[in-house]
Parts: structure tokens; C-alpha cells; sequence
């Protein structure tokens, strides 16, 4: 499947929470994958591209600056439902463009529903589901048999998903479906895997600090979310050591059932056949829709500050920023122009042209407010030399002031939405893409008509729209400040900011110092 007829030139501009795909996949985060309506939407029975236009008619010699454009045509097919009797519920669509067979699926489950005392979780069970064998096949036997075929399989836990993908040539869909179905149903969690990939996890906390701007990075949500909050809260060498196979098997067995399942198969396949061979492979599973553990919402306590995390460095990693919105706040398409002007469009964005390009204070600079199931954040991230930390910390402050202020202007609202609409096509070329976009709204409760109406809601967004939201999103007032660095080398006391004396965080005895 096609689903562009004819795109223009742009660069691509959003976040993905994966996201995106939820989280896979978490797309999104804060700009997850969409799909365009611009055309009828072909039967579900056969995806067929739409016909393209023809490129420009221009004269020999003609500036190529004044070269226009047919609107960009998208058309959308319409997935076929399948629902097994047990609640496992299939979105169908046929491509024959390539003889490929592409499957994705959502468990409602993830990090954010780990006991406190067993953070980490989540992310070792799905990890073991892929690594760990089957109840028919032992993990090396899994393996040969994936490289054989050859077929392609993840498996993976964000905050609140855990989702995957089974990618096949079409030939051998049938015998990789049988060894997916037995990750999912009967997972061995096989015990010396098991002590491998607790191994490379605690590999992975003992590094954790060692990447200035993941010190920023995790510290950061620590600071506005609560490190105490499932939404901000780490796997430890302790919460790891307490995770042993029977709470894999727990683990499994709450969250796994087919009415906790919701799927998606693309590609080169007969409806019918492909019908058989789900049922067939999926009908005896038993159980319904998982109870999910209560989770605290979160709250918003942070108010402007600056907090310190000293290390030994010649550059200083840098976030600022407060609480964002939910997945369905009222202004979310003025939001996404909002956030391209700000600091997603790369060399377009106000933070990149001012405090990178005018100003010369930072190798990167970007961000804005995201978005999440409770509250995402509204995070700036940035790296600069040591010796212009406070300067580059000030000129972001003023360019969201400043924006918060006086709003965009006509010609950054025309070419953030052009940016926004040619982007977008490109998240869904292709009929795997689209279903993974198209379950990932599914998952998450988008309205049904979110794809249909997408292009036609963020066109009518007008330039009072985005001031609108400008006013009530952007809050420079109440941005928290994280610096890590070194306060030696700084080019002036980070008090000098008017938010008084910095509170020095201290990282865990355990994490090492990084050494630059």
C-alpha cells in the first residue's frame, strides 16, 4: 500500500513516543505518527495507490523558489475488523504490493503498573517472552528458527503498553505466527536467559550515569514528576535483584489474555485464509481484559527553581521546562504548530535560530510541551560550553517569553503547518507503518474520526489559536532548571538567574562519575 500520491519536499518535524508507536512506540509522545485524509478511502479488501500527480511545469531557467504545487493527496483504506470469540480483536488490511506479511499488537500493561519494590518488571517479563523460549522451543532453537525462515520479532514494555511486531516474508508467515503465538501464550522464561538479561540490565543501571545528558534526561522527569512517581521511577540494582521467574510467570499470567490483546495484520495475504489461521491459532486462549493496578495521578507541585548536578565537564547539559498536557487536551493541533515554531522545527525552530545560530551558546538546542496518557512534559533540552551556561539558560527563558508573549508570526504558522502535513505523510508510507499508526490510536482511545479529520483540524488552526495556547501552555515563569556541570567553570552563578541558591542533587553512591 501507497498512501502518498504525490508529497512535496520538507523536512520532517515531531517527536516520537514510542513510542510511537506507543510506546512504542509510545509514538509519541508528543508527536506520534498520523495518517491524512485527503481522498476516498479504498476498499479494505486491497490497498491500491492512489494515481500521483505530475511534477511542475517549469520554464528553463526558472527560480526553483517559485515553483507550486497540486494540494498533497493521502488516501486512507479502511481496515477490515476481525473479533475472536475469546476478545482478541484483529484489524485486517491486504497490500499485495510485496509478498510480506507485517503484524503488530498492543497489551494493555507497562511500566507505570510495576510494584514499587520490583521496578523493572515490565521490561524484563517482555524482554524473557522474546529471549526466553517457548514451552515447544527452547531460546536457541527460537532463534535458528527466526534466522531460518527469516522472520523478525519484538517484543518490548513502555510506561503503559507493551507492544510488538512479527514482520514475515509472506511464505512463511504461518510457521513465524506459530512461534509468536508461543512467546505470547507459553513463554518459557528459560532460567539461564533469564540471568543474562538481568545481567545486561544491571549493566545498563551501573552506565546510567555516565551520558551527561541522560543524567539531565532522567533527573529531569525526577524533578517535575516525583521520583517517586511510576511515571518517573527507575529500575534499581535492588528492585532487579528481587525479580525472579515466578513473577515473570505473574507477570504473564494478569496480563496476556487475548481480551487484553488488541492486533493488527498487513500485507499479502487472502482475508479468509488469514482468518482461519488466526482463529486456529488463537481461539483456545482464554482470559479477558486485565484488572489494572491503580496508578496516583500525577500532580503538579514543582514551581520555578534551579537545581544542580555537579560533574568535572567542559560542557553543561541543560533542561528546563513543567508539567505538559494530556493526550486530549482541547488545543492539541495549535499545539503542534506551537511546538514547531518553538523548538521542533530544527534550524526553523525560534531556539534553534536564536540561541544556536544568532547567539552561538549551544552545539543543540530544542523542545517543547508534550503530550502523554495523564500529563506529558514541557521539556527544553540543550548543550552548551561550560563557560556560557547561565547566558544560554537566560536567552531560552526569553525566547519562550517571548513567544509566550507575542505570539508567531503569519509566516511561521504557513510553514509550520506545510512542515506539519508533509511529515505526517511519511509516518504512514507503507501499509505496515499505517496499521502500527493506526493501533497505536486504537490503543490509546483516540476518537474514531482522529485520522479522517486530522489534516482539515490542523488547517483551521489560525495564528489567535496558537497565541491562545502560547498564553496557557507556556509558563517561563514556573520552568524548572536543571544544569549538570561544572559550576567552576560556569560564566556566572547560577543564583545570578533570580531563582535563588541552586539545590545540589546528589546521584546514587552506586553511579559512577562519568570521566571527560
Amino acid at each position: 500500500m501507497r498512501t502518498i500520491a504525490r508529497a512535496r519536499g520538507g523536512r520532517g518535524a515531531g517527536r516520537t513516543v514510542g513510542a510511537l508507536l506507543a510506546a512504542p512506540i509510545l509514538l509519541a509522545a508528543l508527536f506520534p505518527p498520523v495518517a491524512l485524509l485527503a481522498a476516498p478511502a479504498p476498499s479494505p479488501a486491497a490497498a491500491k495507490p492512489p494515481a500521483a500527480a505530475g511534477p511542475p511545469a517549469a520554464a528553463p531557467g526558472s527560480d526553483p523558489r517559485a515553483l507550486t504545487y497540486a494540494p498533497l493527496q493521502i488516501a486512507l483504506p479502511r481496515p477490515e475488523t476481525y473479533a475472536l470469540k475469546n476478545g482478541l480483536v484483529v484489524y485486517l488490511l491486504r497490500d499485495t504490493e510485496l509478498p510480506i506479511v507485517d503484524l503488530s499488537f498492543f497489551v494493555h500493561a507497562g511500566a507505570i503498573y510495576d510494584p514499587a519494590e520490583k521496578a523493572g518488571l515490565a521490561s524484563l517479563a517482555t524482554h524473557l517472552m522474546r529471549t526466553g523460549g517457548t514451552r515447544a522451543q527452547t531460546p536457541d532453537q527460537v532463534d535458528e528458527a527466526l534466522e531460518t525462515l527469516p522472520a523478525e520479532i519484538e517484543i518490548s514494555a513502555s510506561s503503559d503498553a507493551v507492544s510488538g511486531s512479527l514482520s514475515c516474508i509472506k511464505s512463511q508467515f504461518t510457521p513465524a505466527l506459530k512461534i509468536l503465538a508461543g512467546m505470547l501464550r507459553e513463554p518459557r522464561f528459560d532460567e539461564g536467559r533469564l540471568e543474562v538479561e538481568k545481567a545486561q540490565m544491571v549493566e545498563s543501571i551501573r552506565r546510567r550515569w555516565d551520558d551527561p545528558g541522560s543524567i539531565a534526561a532522567i533527573n529531569f522527569r525526577n524533578l517535575i514528576y516525583g521520583a517517586d512517581s511510576p511515571w518517573a521511577r527507575l529500575d534499581t540494582l535492588e528492585t532487579l535483584d528481587r525479580i525472579g521467574r515466578e513473577d515473570l510467570a505473574a507477570f504473564h499470567a494478569r496480563y496476556l489474555t487475548p481480551g487484553n490483546v488488541t492486533m493488527a495484520v498487513s500485507g499479502d495475504f487472502e482475508p479468509a485464509e488469514m482468518k482461519r489461521l488466526l482463529k486456529e491459532t488463537f481461539g483456545a486462549w482464554k482470559g479477558g481484559r486485565a484488572a489494572l493496578p491503580a496508578v496516583p495521578k500525577i500532580r503538579d507541585t514543582v514551581s520555578a527553581g534551579v537545581s544542580l548536578i555537579e560533574r568535572p565537564l567542559q560542557q553543561s547539559s541543560l533542561a528546563l521546562g513543567h508539567l505538559g498536557i494530556t493526550r486530549f487536551d482541547p488545543d492539541k493541533f495549535p499545539l503542534f504548530l506551537l511546538n514547531y515554531i518553538l523548538g521542533e522545527g530544527d534550524f526553523s525552530s525560534r531556539l534553534m535560530k536564536e540561541v544556536r545560530s544568532n547567539r552561538g551558546l549551544a552545539y543543540s538546542v530544542g523542545g517543547g510541551v508534550g503530550t502523554d496518557s495523564d500529563r506529558g512534559l514541557f521539556e527544553i533540552t540543550s548543550r552548551t560550553r561550560a563557560n556560557a551556561t547561565v547566558e544560554a539558560i537566560q536567552a531560552i527563558r526569553d525566547v519562550v517569553t517571548r513567544l509566550r508573549d507575542e505570539g508567531p508570526t503569519d509566516e511561521e504558522i504557513r510553514q509550520a503547518k506545510e512542515a506539519r502535513i508533509n511529515s505526517f505523510a511519511f509516518t504512514v508510507d507503507g501499509s505496515a507503518a499505517y496499521m502500527s499508526s493506526y493501533l497505536f490510536y486504537i490503543y490509546y482511545g483516540y476518537p474514531a474520526d482522529y485520522l479522517q479529520t486530522w489534516r482539515d483540524r490542523l488547517s483551521a488552526v489560525t495564528r489567535d489559536d496558537v497565541m491562545r495556547t502560547a498564553r496557557r501552555l507556556l509558563q517561563p515563569e514556573r520552568m524548572a532548571i536543571l544544569v549538570v556541570g561544572d559550576p567552576k567553570k560556569f560564566d556566572r552563578p547560577l543564583d545570578s538567574l533570580g531563582l535563588g541558591a541552586p539545590k545540589v542533587i546528589r546521584l546514587a553512591e552506586d553511579a559512577p562519575s562519568p570521566q571527560r
